[in-house]
């Protein structure tokens, strides 16, 4: 399959392969776009999540109440502020994260961040299914590889049927659901553990075994590649201000949201193993109701920004890329089941961190710096290789494994602030030039 061929709707296609496609490699038409509360709704599905529960639950052992809630307000700023920049390319530009980065590293180039991107969203699907999994009857691994299997087999039905017709009416049943859910967890996380004031000025059961800035690097870890494939949503607002909006929504009422919450569940029953933590407030079967719905717009939505990217990366249409994603995550979730979930969870977090900040820091730096803010080309447009983008990338991930393997560093080598600055070094040329001629009209 050629590269020409790719980078169109696959013409020649028939039935479900032409069906999922959904615009994924070509420009969004502007009768595609959708209302800004259906962007939002569709943007808190992928935050209203068992994962931002968990890491909650997972704060509230390990630091005091206040502590605890800067940390995920620390962090929740830093994704929010990434997710605007990237998602204004997708809004403005009409293009999905894969294309974005297209425009940036070339034809060619954009299928090391597609892949990269495309693999870690199949591992955060995978480890939220086994969060769905861990919350079900039957904790024997025939149970867990049954659930898993199933559940991605749903979940790839769902992604594979679009924005409109799978991630849209999803969130909008299952968004609500999980909320309520969880506020009535919260009130009786409360009840037990004897006021609000308990949980305030309480003792953390695990207070110390993690820093500070050790949990604000894995906070911004855990949605940072959130942030970067803003643009696969964001291309459907109407508007910049759809941008703005929808990212509080996203990052500051569901992340931060949902992350207190969880703080409050954690400290008030001293775990974070979910079923555990539901059932000691007397709620089990509600906390697996609550968890299981959530899964599917946070799974479904995740597995779509997957799929648009492995669809980039290896030149394959979207439904073929739904289900490698199905697979891959069916895979990592019963692996996750089997050597526990919170512990594997943490550590995957800290092993992207040293490859998925590099990239929305190139996109932010080419995009408003070095074509300040549009992109006279269009996608048919794009060079074959941008050598600058793929050296700062490669150099980046040197400094950040450096960072972190020998200065044991996780804060800074999880914000896009290497790749930005790498990147704009070695295209000083160009960045020069930007600045020296007359701005073009969009």
């Amino acid at each position: 399959m050629s590269r020409a061929q790719n980078l169109t709707e696959y013409p020649n296609a028939r039935g479900a392969v032409a069906a999922t496609e959904d615009h994924a490699n070509v420009e969004l038409p502007k009768q595609e776009q959708r209302s800004t509360l259906s962007v939002t709704i569709v943007r808190m599905g992928f935050t209203v999540s068992a994962t931002d529960l968990l890491f909650g639950m997972s704060l509230g052992l390990f630091f005091h109440f206040w502590t605890a809630v800067a940390v995920s307000a620390i962090s929740s700023i830093i994704i929010s502020v990434t997710s605007i920049l990237v998602g204004l390319i997708g809004q403005r530009e009409g293009l999905t994260t894969p294309l974005a980065t297209l425009m940036v590293f070339g034809r060619e180039g954009c299928r090391v961040p597609s892949l990269v991107l495309g693999v870690v969203w199949t591992g955060f699907v995978g480890y939220s299914t086994a969060i769905t999994a861990d919350v079900l009857p039957g904790h024997t691994p025939g149970w867990w590889l049954f659930y898993v299997v199933v559940l991605s087999a749903i979940y790839a039905y769902l992604n594979a049927s679009g924005f409109a017709k799978g991630l849209l009416w999803v969130s909008r049943i299952s968004v609500p659901v999980m909320l309520v859910a969880v506020l009535i967890a919260v009130v009786a996380a409360v009840n037990h553990a004897g006021g609000l004031s308990n949980i305030i000025n309480g003792t953390p059961v695990e207070l110390g075994k993690a820093g500070f800035a050790t949990m604000v690097g894995l906070g911004a870890a855990k949605w940072l590649t959130g942030a970067t494939t803003s643009p696969d949503i964001t291309r459907f607002a109407k508007s910049s201000a759809a941008v703005y909006t929808t990212t509080i929504a996203e990052f500051i009422v569901g992340n931060l949201g949902f992350n207190l919450l969880g703080i409050i569940i954690g400290a008030a029953v001293g775990t974070a193993q979910m079923a555990h933590a539901f059932s000691t407030i007397g709620l089990a079967s509600l906390g697996a109701l609550a968890i299981f719905v959530q899964g599917f717009p946070h799974e479904v939505n995740g597995g779509y920004s997957a799929s648009v990217g492995i669809r980039t990366a290896l030149s394959i249409p979207r439904l073929y890329a739904c289900i490698i994603v199905a697979v891959g995550a069916a895979i990592l979730a019963y692996y996750g089941l089997t050597e526990g979930v919170l512990k594997s969870f943490l550590h995957f977090l800290g092993y992207i961190a040293y490859a998925i900040p590099l990239i929305p820091g190139i996109m932010i730096g080419d995009y408003f710096l070095l074509h300040r803010g549009h992109y006279e080309g269009r996608v048919a447009d794009a060079q074959a290789v941008n050598w600058r983008a793929m050296w700062a990338f490669i150099i980046g991930l040197v400094i950040s494994v450096y960072l972190g393997v020998v200065l044991h560093d996780v804060l800074w080598r999880s914000l896009p602030v290497i790749g930005f600055v790498v990147y704009l070094i070695l295209s000083w040329k160009q960045l020069v030039a930007a600045w020296t001629k007359p701005t073009s009209s969009p």
